[in-house]
């Protein structure tokens, strides 16, 4: 799931920056025509427009490097656990291998075992805190300041650049 999560926001962040690069020359294109008439107040707009739609931009960028970061500490604890189950099944090979006359294998797999029964309720609930706090910290914190900065900005630009 996480491996494909994470490729899905990187694709998202790729679409992200075509489209901010399409809305720079766009923007660009209309200030030159502008400019090209002597057209302050079409400048200003363009320019306008083109502040609004970056700040957009960044937003979403911000929000998709967000899950990103969220689904690689989501990795690293499943990692973990998997690392974990991997060396408990080589231990078991090798007690398969070594028979039952081998007490440090033995030692070892019981050993690794103990661990990995009492690890796994903590990387379950590591994993579980970590999608519970990056969801309230995106919809306590996050999506609300950037929908207020964003807000604030076009008031801002509506008061300095009128229509």
């Amino acid at each position: 799931m996480a491996a494909e999560d994470i490729k899905k926001t990187a694709e998202e962040l790729q679409k992200t920056g075509q489209a901010t690069a399409e809305d720079i020359k766009r923007t660009s294109e209309e200030f030159a025509r502008a400019a090209g008439n002597c057209d302050v107040r079409g400048m200003s707009q363009a320019w306008k427009q083109s502040y609004l739609h970056g700040l957009e931009a960044f937003f979403q960028s911000q929000e998709q490097t967000e899950r990103l970061l969220k689904e690689t500490v989501k990795q690293g604890i499943s990692g973990s656990q998997q690392i974990l189950q991997g060396y408990e099944k080589w231990l078991d090979q090798i007690q398969g291998q070594a028979g039952a006359g081998s007490p440090f294998v033995e030692w070892s797999r019981q050993l690794v075992r103990s661990f990995h029964t009492n690890a796994d309720p903590i990387f379950k609930s590591a994993a579980d805190a970590t999608e519970s706090a990056f969801n309230y910290y995106q919809n306590a914190l996050a999506r609300p300041s950037r929908k207020y900065a964003a807000d604030l900005n076009k008031k801002a630009m509506d008061t300095v650049i009128s229509a």
